[in-house]
């Protein structure tokens, strides 16, 4: 459901995560952590000297949401602006009172302002509100400043509506088009971020939480070895390595906006990451073609969007077998 294929010998577009891993990163390095408990703890104080004081470790994204799931949408309304992840629905039938979803993709932008009355109407009935979104968006790869947003639903509902903003994608964003939402004004907002996705190692889990009002009920809820041998020196590499992990970022996210252009013509949303939409119209015709050339991108059923495909870009000579097989098929239709 979520991208990804068993097969060796497939080129998988289905997953969007880098293709690139750092220089600085040397998973053979790690496996002296493998031989003993790591635990988080040890590791935390020097990473909230780079990250922050509210940062908090955590297994990769899904550990945060599965915490968020058991514990803040406990009897909460939860609302998902539609499309987006669908483990975030998944996680909120947990223990939340209702779950509500509402398509906000129009015009090839999110409106959220379409949100506004679902919210007053759900605080109204329930008392307590959780919103979740993908921040870039997943799947559509769009990034929107929502400040002014969040700050509109804070005057009005204080503390009833939690924001939980999963900025999974946030580090392929270029980072002029960044606006950082300041978690000491907004109390209410939770940051998920990972470092799985722009590190290009899915299979290593680690990502943090930014939280004030939460920080404590993340630290007490997470898994004390969730990350294991291999995570804890992943960070370690990463603590140590930060300038050029920050430089890492930066070229990575030139990168994907340079290979990005060469698809224009198929770029369905105006993606802001290393993925993108696109139409495929015929979808059986589609992957039959990309099966045969031993492609694979990703079904977007679950999504709602029967007819399109969200591709993850590669090398520069993978992303070009693809542009091929892409302009082949729409001659086709």
């Amino acid at each position: 459901m979520h991208g990804g294929v068993k097969e060796e010998n497939v080129v998988d577009f289905s997953i969007s995560v880098n293709t690139f891993i750092p220089d600085f990163i040397i998973l053979e390095d790690n496996l002296k952590y493998e031989k003993k408990y790591t635990y988080v703890e040890w590791i935390e104080e020097d990473f909230r000297k780079i990250f922050g004081e509210e940062s908090i470790i955590i297994a990769g994204a899904t550990e945060a949401f599965h915490i968020i799931g058991w514990t803040i949408m406990r009897d909460a309304s939860v609302i998902i602006p539609q499309p987006n992840y669908t483990e975030y629905e998944r996680v909120a039938t947990f223990s939340s009172a209702n779950v509500r979803k509402e398509w906000i993709l129009e015009e090839k932008t999110l409106k959220f302002e379409k949100l506004l009355s679902i919210i007053d109407e759900e605080v109204r009935k329930y008392g307590k509100v959780v919103l979740i979104t993908g921040n870039p968006n997943n799947p559509t790869g769009i990034y929107e400043d929502i400040s002014k947003f969040i700050e509109t639903i804070d005057y009005l509902y204080d503390d009833k509506v939690t924001f939980v903003l999963d900025e999974a994608f946030i580090d392929f964003v270029s980072k002029e088009k960044i606006v950082p939402i300041d978690i000491d004004k907004f109390e209410n907002v939770i940051l998920v971020r990972t470092f799985t996705k722009i590190l290009g190692i899915p299979g290593v889990r680690i990502g943090y939480v930014k939280t004030k009002k939460y920080k404590k009920v993340f630290e007490h809820y997470r898994s004390p070895w969730a990350i294991g041998g291999m995570g804890y020196g992943v960070i370690d590499q990463i603590i140590k390595n930060y300038q050029e992990y920050t430089r890492f970022i930066q070229d990575t996210a030139n990168y994907y906006d340079e290979e990005k252009v060469k698809f224009s013509e198929f770029i369905e949303y105006p993606s802001s990451t290393n993925y993108f939409v696109c139409h495929i119209g015929d979808e059986d015709k589609w992957f039959e073609l990309a099966r045969q050339n031993k492609i694979h991108t990703r079904k977007m059923h679950d999504f709602g969007m029967e007819g399109y495909t969200r591709i993850g870009l590669k090398s520069q000579q993978e992303n070009a077998i693809l542009y091929e097989l892409l302009k082949q098929h729409r001659k086709e239709l």
